[in-house]
């Protein structure tokens, strides 16, 4: 863990969000656990990621259940804890963590026991498995517990590679590796666990470097654009259609709307609201969902006019 560590998020917003009751409906005989990940598709189905049995889902906008995705594909294995000097097993489970739907509705997924990236169409099908499963490393071919992915409108495709190897790749939409940049430090351009990246409606990535405090932003050659520094332990990123990026910071049980220089414009952190914030999303009609590790829950929340 890094020991220099930014002030934590507090709250103040302008605006309130209110929480949807009920939502989602989940069937009989599936229940959340340490939810990971969010995202909506240009339908606007919503994706839910966690770490239970039947671990990636898909909804209806209204909370609906609509199926299960890659129940085929996806299988428990063993994580390592590695942000001490020496890896420490976890428990044997589900380990789904960066969901993302790409600009034609495919669901790309990591998997940070297996070391694998996994693409879905919007059928659900699996169509491509990025990493060797069970093999980790650090070359074109293996990961080191992947912790997101994000495809561009170009259908370039960039990996964070963030708990392992502290890296972000990037591949074309054949997979072919075309560049990678990033080690483990505190220099510009380096950085504590790449924790998830977001493409923002200005072709700029914006990674959240977690364990640095910071957002760092990134043109599509890897080139370092600028710093967003002082933002306590961000752990997810989302670059929504309003231009906007929106956060998810799970210590401070907190989620965070940036103005354009990276400063929390809003912050939402009413006490007893959240439950450790992992994963963020928004719809084109602003709905924010949240996925919550420590709340095994996904919540939906609605804007209110003042």
């Amino acid at each position: 863990m890094n020991a220099i560590r930014a002030t934590p998020a507090t709250h103040r917003a302008t605006t309130p969000l209110r929480l949807v009751a009920n939502w989602p409906q989940l069937p009989p005989g599936i229940r959340l656990e340490r939810v990971t990940g969010v995202a909506v598709d240009s339908r606007g189905l919503v994706y839910v990621a966690h770490r239970g049995e039947n671990p990636l889902l898909c909804f209806q906008s209204d909370g609906r259940f609509l199926h299960e995705v890659g129940a085929e594909v996806h299988r428990k294995s063993v994580a390592e804890n590695l942000m001490g000097p020496v890896p420490i097993p976890m428990e044997t489970r589900h380990w789904l963590h960066g969901l993302h739907v790409d600009p034609w509705d495919n669901v790309w997924v990591t998997d940070v026991g297996r070391h694998l990236v996994f693409k879905f169409d919007p059928s659900g099908r699996l169509v491509t498995t990025m990493g060797e499963d069970g093999r980790h490393g650090c070359t074109d071919r293996l990961f080191h517990q992947p912790t997101h992915a994000c495809v561009v409108p170009s259908g370039d495709i960039f990996v964070a590679d963030g708990y392992g190897n502290s890296r972000v790749i990037k591949f074309n939409a054949r997979g072919e590796q075309l560049l990678e940049w990033g080690r483990r430090g505190i220099a510009p351009g380096e950085f504590h666990t790449p924790h998830v990246i977001t493409c923002g409606r200005d072709g700029l990535l914006y990674v959240g470097d977690r364990e640095n405090d910071r957002v760092q932003v990134f043109d599509q050659m890897g080139r370092l654009q600028t710093e967003w520094p002082g933002l306590h332990s961000v752990d997810g990123l989302h670059a929504a259609a309003d231009g906007k990026v929106y956060g998810a910071a799970g210590l401070d049980n907190a989620i965070i709307e940036y103005d354009r220089h990276g400063r929390p414009a809003q912050v939402w952190a009413e006490p007893g609201v959240f439950q450790y914030p992992h994963g963020i999303a928004v719809d084109p009609a602003g709905n924010i969902y949240t996925a919550e590790i420590s709340g095994n829950r996904v919540l939906q929340l609605r804007r209110d006019s003042v």
